[in-house]
């Protein structure tokens, strides 16, 4: 499988999960803050990272602009280890959405999608490592990459706010 190609299918399949979550992530809010047993979900527990669906929005175009430029260097480059990392990561987080759907036995933002594309992504990753990669390569891109994503999930949630203003901001200018 090319690197291109490679990259196109997980940039399409990022994209209609992230769009999964953008949609359903403040009606689950809503519906749900109130309820003991979510107290812990990761969306309710984090809602004041989670200010308006604009605000969701954009953190998600931050990370999209981020997967597009790090797989247009894997296509430039020729790296499709690093390509497979960034589909190992988001296969990853789609677990984590898949565990939330088991756990609370209902749809959670993200979980449909998550278990729409989960087999998609375990069938790629399948095909991908039929043809020869570098081992300590592929994982060396990944171990980088899991502690970039994670520090730069963490920096959008602490911006939030400032994110939520500065949205404000500009909706009123017009």
């Amino acid at each position: 499988m090319s690197t291109s190609f490679l990259s196109f299918i997980i940039l399409s399949l990022f994209m209609l999960h992230e769009l999964d979550e953008i949609i359903f992530i403040q009606p689950w809010i809503l519906q749900n803050q109130a309820n003991k047993r979510y107290l812990k979900e990761m969306f309710i527990a984090g809602k004041n990272h989670y200010l308006s669906t604009e605000n969701i929005a954009l953190m998600i175009a931050e990370e999209f602009l981020l997967a597009f430029l790090l797989l247009l260097l894997a296509i430039i480059f020729e790296i499709p280890e690093l390509a497979l990392a960034i589909v190992f990561c988001h296969t990853i987080h789609l677990l984590i959405h898949i565990i939330q759907v088991i756990k609370f036995c209902r749809w959670v933002p993200g979980g449909f999608s998550a278990l729409a594309t989960f087999p998609i992504l375990l069938l790629v990753f399948y095909n991908v490592v039929q043809e020869p990669i570098s081992w300590p390569l592929f994982t060396f891109f990944t171990v980088i990459l899991m502690v970039f994503l994670i520090v730069n999930l963490a920096f959008l949630h602490r911006k939030a706010k400032k994110l939520e203003t500065w949205i404000y901001k500009i909706s009123k200018a017009d």
